[in-house]
């Protein structure tokens, strides 16, 4: 009976751990939105500009995502912790499994951020017109029943995402910021489908792998 009555609070205790994880996770992402929005409206300003356009607009997902992960690791006290401790055991004395369940924590938290942070970006579809639109094909664009003009269309196509080009050519604009957009919402559909199971659970096993860590090597520096 008391061991079920301990299992019972111990089961509520975890529980509410993953409560509170899961508070977190939404005020980081949250934060990350918010982060977000101010960036493209104060920040983000597409070159127009053959070969610039692609650089930037990657740069402007990928760069604050990155930065957001690292961040998010280094601010992570158990990152420390398992820093700290396989230091005093000397790296080859740490123990295989424990190691690799408090690494999958602190990966899998760090990674709410840039996760949100791709997602927003690709569901707004800016950066992501802004990088591909120079690479449409033109011959594959049609509007009012007339093809894009071949000369100097990789320039035109560059100069989309800011609105400017030919008058006669807007049908063709619209065209391509449609497509691109299309493109953009269904791949940040994709991720955030994909990468929000694997963050979820490698929170769920958080908790419980710092005890099981405790119980299998003692670690003194693990503390929640």
């Amino acid at each position: 009976m008391a061991a079920l009555i301990a299992e019972n609070f111990r089961f509520l205790s975890l529980f509410f751990k993953s409560k509170d994880v899961m508070i977190f996770n939404g005020l980081v992402a949250l934060g990350t939105v918010g982060s977000q929005e101010l960036f493209s409206v104060v920040a983000f300003h597409c070159p127009c500009s053959p070969a610039r356009n692609y650089l930037y607009g990657l740069t402007a997902i990928g760069v604050p995502a990155l930065a957001l992960f690292i961040i998010g690791v280094i601010l992570n006290n158990h990152t420390w912790n398992l820093v700290t401790e396989c230091q005093y055991r000397r790296t080859k004395n740490c123990s295989a499994a424990p190691t690799f369940l408090l690494l999958s924590s602190i990966l899998g938290r760090a990674a709410v951020a840039p996760i949100t942070w791709s997602v927003i970006s690709l569901l707004r579809g800016e950066a992501y017109v802004c990088a591909l639109s120079e690479f449409v094909d033109p011959s594959s664009l049609t509007a009012g029943g007339e093809g894009f003009p071949r000369d100097h269309a990789t320039e035109i196509l560059a100069r989309f995402p800011c609105g400017e080009g030919p008058a006669n050519l807007s049908g063709f604009r619209e065209e391509v910021s449609r497509r691109l957009k299309y493109e953009s919402q269904a791949a940040s559909a994709a991720a955030a489908q994909t990468k929000a199971e694997p963050v979820g659970q490698s929170q769920w096993r958080a908790q419980p792998s710092l005890s099981f860590i405790k119980a299998s090597c003692r670690w003194q520096l693990c503390d929640p």
